[in-house]
């Protein structure tokens, strides 16, 4: 691991994470205080991985982090500043959407709801209030990961229940938490649940605005 964020952090510093940058593995392994071989073996590593991208030219190679590439940083990130930082409060604003109702099925599972219980402190109402975010804000999600709360995953009735990850956030006065599945190729909406039902605790409709507080 170590390695890895090493090398991203140096291509990010001179510009990758925005766009392709040209340098060689000389340049690299120089910079990182390696041989050009052990530069290039770990570009390779991160092209293998999905968190870098590359082009060849007559020019060389040119380098880009991925989303994933970036998205390591950032927990990178989140990490220190969990250390040596109170973390301020953050927002995330989405606007209400209509879900597909799976949220029901799940949350009416007993493993699940033992689990939020003992672990968030509330049993959640049985549907999810659906929020289609922006990237960015999806984003965000990835700085506060470190102090996610973990619900572990099952079997039951001959199909597996995923483990999730849930971050506790207040809409209003509510006592809420965004539930990310560890399987998601979702990154425009988030689900929230909480022990009350928030479309009617708050009046909601499709297209409302909604504020979470992360703190």
């Amino acid at each position: 691991m170590a390695f890895r964020v090493q090398t991203l952090k140096t291509l990010a510093l001179r510009g990758a994470a925005n766009g392709y940058i040209t340098v060689s593995t000389k340049e690299l392994g120089r910079e990182l205080g390696v041989s050009q071989q052990t530069a290039s073996n770990r570009i390779l590593a991160l092209l293998d991985e999905g968190l870098l991208t590359r082009k060849l030219g007559t020019r060389g190679q040119s380098l880009r982090l991925t989303k994933d590439g970036i998205a390591l940083l950032r927990k990178e990130f989140a990490d220190y500043h969990h250390i040596f930082e109170k973390r301020p409060s953050m927002t995330i604003k989405g606007k209400v959407a209509t879900g597909l109702g799976e949220g029901e099925y799940y949350l009416k599972q007993p493993e699940y709801k033992d689990q939020f219980s003992s672990k968030l402190g509330f049993v959640p109402f049985e549907g999810t209030l659906n929020l289609k975010v922006s990237e960015d804000d999806f984003e965000k999600l990835g700085m506060v990961q470190s102090s996610a709360i973990e619900i572990a995953g099952f079997k039951a009735k001959g199909r597996t229940f995923g483990a999730v990850s849930c971050i506790p956030v207040k809409i209003g006065d509510a006592e809420c938490a965004i539930v990310l599945p560890k399987r998601t190729h979702h990154r425009d909406v988030i689900e929230v649940i909480s022990a009350e039902r928030l479309r009617k605790k708050f009046g909601l409709n499709d297209g409302d605005a909604v504020v979470l507080i992360i703190s």
